[in-house]
C-alpha cells in the first residue's frame, strides 16, 4: 500500500472514487466504510452550489479532503489508504448508466497500481542497499577482527616492553574497528597517558598495562589521581595480568567512582568475538552505576 500521498495521488483518489460509483448513496457508504465520520459526511451533504444545487460527486470529494486536511492526520491517512485499496482491488469497472464515466475510475486505479509497484520496487531496492551495507560492515568487522586476533596472539610472545607497545597499537585499532573515537597516547606536564576514548559523551583516559605482575592499589591510586585532575573525565585501566586481591578489596566504597578496571580476559573476549567492546563497556558502566563495582565480571550476564 502507498506510504506517501502526494498531490498527484490525492487527485487520482478523488477522480477514481467519484467516478467509481454512479449513485451518491453508494459513494457515501464507501466513505463510511473507509473511515470518514458520519458527522463529516452529513456536513458535506448539507453543502450547496450558488444555485442551491447539491454538489457533484467530484466536488463532494474536494470538500471531503478540505475537511480531512484540517482534522487528524492519522484519520486522513487511514481514509486515503482505504480509498486506494477500494480502487486497486476493484475487479470490474462496469458502468451503471450511459453517462457513468467509470473509465475514469479505471484509469485512476491503473495509475495507482503503477505508483504502488514503483514504491514497492524502490523500497526493495533501498532495503537491499541497507542489507548489503550491513553485511559489508559485518564482514569488514569480522575480517579486521581476525587480523587483530592474530596480532593479539603474537603479542603474547613478545618481550615485556614490546608487549606494552603492542597493546597500545592493538587497543587503538580495536577502538577504531568498534567505531569508538580514540586519542593516541600523549604526554602532558608530569604525566604520561596511554590515550583516551570518547563514549556516550564522556572521555575515558586510558592506562594500558601488560606486565608479568598484577596491578596493585598504588598503581590504581596513581591513575585515579591522573583522572581526578581532568574536567569531567573518567578513566579506564586495562591490566592484562589482572589486579591483586588487595587492589580489588581496598577499592574505595561510597565515593565518587571515576575509573573502570578491565583485565586481559575482558580484552581477549572482545578480540575473540565473545562480545563487542561497546557491550563490555555498557556492562562495566552498569555494574559501577548500580552496584558500585568498578571491576566487572567477564560474563556479561553476571
Amino acid at each position: 500500500m502507498l506510504d506517501v500521498f502526494t498531490e498527484e495521488v490525492e487527485v487520482l483518489i478523488k477522480d477514481g472514487i467519484a467516478n467509481l460509483y454512479w449513485y451518491k448513496g453508494d459513494l457515501h457508504k464507501a466513505w463510511l466504510r473507509s473511515g470518514v465520520l458520519a458527522s463529516v459526511r452529513d456536513e458535506i451533504l448539507r453543502l450547496r452550489t450558488e444555485e442551491g444545487q447539491e454538489l457533484s460527486k467530484r466536488r463532494q470529494m474536494d470538500k471531503l479532503y478540505e475537511r480531512l486536511r484540517i482534522g487528524d492526520y492519522d484519520r486522513r491517512l487511514e481514509v486515503s489508504r482505504n480509498f486506494v485499496r477500494i480502487l486497486v482491488e476493484q475487479v470490474g469497472f462496469t458502468p451503471q448508466n450511459e453517462k457513468h464515466r467509470v473509465e475514469v475510475a479505471e484509469r485512476s486505479a491503473l495509475k495507482l497500481r503503477e505508483l504502488i509497484r514503483k514504491q514497492d520496487a524502490d523500497r526493495e531496492y533501498k532495503e537491499a542497499i541497507r542489507t548489503s551495507a550491513a553485511k559489508a560492515t559485518r564482514e569488514t568487522y569480522d575480517s579486521k577482527l581476525g587480523e587483530l586476533r592474530t596480532r593479539f596472539a603474537e603479542a603474547h610472545e613478545l618481550e615485556p616492553q614490546k608487549r606494552g607497545y603492542a597493546l597500545e597499537s592493538i587497543f587503538t585499532e580495536l577502538m577504531r574497528l568498534s567505531g569508538i573515537p580514540v586519542e593516541e597516547p600523549f604526554r602532558i606536564t608530569g604525566e604520561q597517558l596511554d590515550g583516551a576514548i570518547k563514549y556516550d559523551g564522556h572521555y575515558y583516559l586510558l592506562e594500558l598495562k601488560w606486565t608479568a605482575d598484577k596491578s596493585d592499589p598504588k598503581e590504581i591510586g596513581h591513575f585515579f589521581y591522573k583522572v581526578e585532575g581532568k574536567m569531567q573525565a573518567r578513566g579506564l585501566f586495562v591490566s592484562m595480568s589482572g589486579f591483586t586481591n588487595g587492589a580489588i578489596a581496598t577499592l574505595p566504597k561510597g565515593k565518587e567512582l571515576k575509573i573502570l578496571l578491565l583485565d586481559g580476559n575482558h580484552l581477549a573476549n572482545v578480540v575473540y568475538g565473545m562480545y563487542k567492546f561497546q557491550e563490555l563497556l555498557e556492562h562495566a558502566i552498569r555494574q559501577a552505576s548500580l552496584k558500585g563495582e568498578i571491576y566487572c565480571a567477564h560474563n556479561l550476564g553476571a
